[in-house]
C-alpha cells in the first residue's frame, strides 16, 4: 500500500508555528499582569508601612514639616496605586485578548490536524478495500482453478 502523504502539511506547519508564537506572546503578556501585581502589592505593602510610621510619630510631640511630609508622601504613593491599577485592569485586557488570539490559532491547527486524521483513515481505509478486493480476486481464481 502507498504511503500516505498529506499535502496541506506545509500550511500545518505554519498554523503550529503561528500557534507557538502567540503561546509566546500570551505568555509574555501574563508575565507583564504578574508583574505589575507584584508591584501593586509593594506600593500597597510600602503604604501600609508609612501609615504604621506616621501612627508612631503621632504618639509623640507633633511635627507640622513632618506630618506634611508623611501626607504628601501617602498622597504620592495612593495615586502610584491608582495608576497601578488602571495599567493592571489595561494589562488584563491585553492578556485576554492575546489569549483568544492563541485560542483562534488552535482552532485553526485543530482543524488541519483533523482533515489530516480523516484523510489519513480515508487513505487507509482506501487501502484496506483494494487488499481485500484484491485477495477476494485471489481466493476465486484459486477456487475456480480447483474446480
Amino acid at each position: 500500500m502507498k504511503k500516505f502523504k498529506y499535502r496541506l502539511e506545509p500550511l500545518l506547519k505554519i498554523k503550529e508555528q503561528v500557534e507557538r508564537d502567540r503561546q509566546i506572546d500570551h505568555a509574555r503578556a501574563l508575565g507583564r499582569v504578574h508583574d505589575q501585581e507584584q508591584a501593586n502589592a509593594g506600593i500597597a505593602r510600602e503604604r501600609e508601612s508609612t501609615m504604621q510610621k506616621h501612627r508612631s510619630r503621632l504618639e509623640g510631640p507633633l511635627q507640622p514639616n513632618q506630618l506634611l511630609l508623611y501626607s504628601r508622601y501617602h498622597q504620592k504613593l495612593k495615586r502610584d496605586n491608582l495608576t497601578g491599577q488602571e495599567l493592571l485592569k489595561a494589562l488584563r485586557k491585553e492578556e485576554t485578548r492575546r489569549r483568544n488570539h492563541l485560542l483562534e490559532a488552535a482552532r485553526e491547527r485543530k482543524k488541519y490536524e483533523k482533515l489530516k486524521e480523516r484523510l489519513a483513515q480515508r487513505h487507509t481505509k482506501t487501502g484496506e478495500d483494494a487488499e481485500r478486493k484484491e485477495s477476494d480476486e485471489v481466493a476465486l481464481s484459486t477456487y475456480r482453478l480447483k474446480n
